[in-house]
């Protein structure tokens, strides 16, 4: 264990074993998830820039959305890295350390940073066909396979804003 969760684990009640067991539990779920969001994210990129790097159809389709979730998972592993810092929620609702601010780690979120990676799958394609449209030929636009790595990447990693807008769009518009 690290000095921080040494440090986490004293702050915890003496008399407290289970919130000593949770606190180290949850240091070590954090970890091992930023170890396989990490593995994902970088095995996601490389695949998907071969397959967008001069394919067509089906194959530059998939290496578009492995792009994306490569994005996505880079977002998920940010947001995973702020709130650990930040510090823990347990169970009980106690914080760790007590002073703790902001968004912080605890049991319920972790399986969400596994499973954001998927966002980015699936919103990059769409991102990456509505930015085309802004090209006057298609073609400069999915010619470049830079320019279509950069898209879906940043597709990726705002998939959740961009999911999350799209639905309060949809309520206004369907409100009235």
């Amino acid at each position: 264990m690290t000095d921080t969760a040494s440090d986490d684990v004293a702050s915890a009640p003496a008399d407290d074993t289970s919130a000593k067991a949770e606190i180290e539990h949850l240091h070590r779920t954090a970890r091992a998830i930023a170890i396989v969001v990490a593995i994902v994210s970088i095995g996601s990129f490389l695949a998907g820039r071969g397959l967008v790097e001069g394919t067509v159809g089906m194959q530059h389709l998939l290496g578009v959305a492995l792009l994306g979730m490569s994005g996505s998972g880079v977002g998920a592993l940010t947001s995973l890295l702020g709130r650990y810092a930040a510090g823990f929620k347990l169970e009980s609702g106690a914080l760790v350390p007590p002073d703790a601010e902001g968004e912080t780690y605890d049991r319920r979120i972790s399986f969400c940073f596994l499973v954001r990676p998927v966002l980015g799958l699936l919103v990059a394609p769409l991102i990456v066909a509505a930015v085309a449209l802004f090209f006057k030929t298609h073609e400069d636009f999915k010619g470049s396979s830079d320019a279509v790595t950069v898209v879906a990447f940043i597709g990726g990693l705002y998939a959740k804003s961009a999911l999350e807008a799209a639905k309060n769009a949809f309520k206004v518009v369907f409100r009235a």
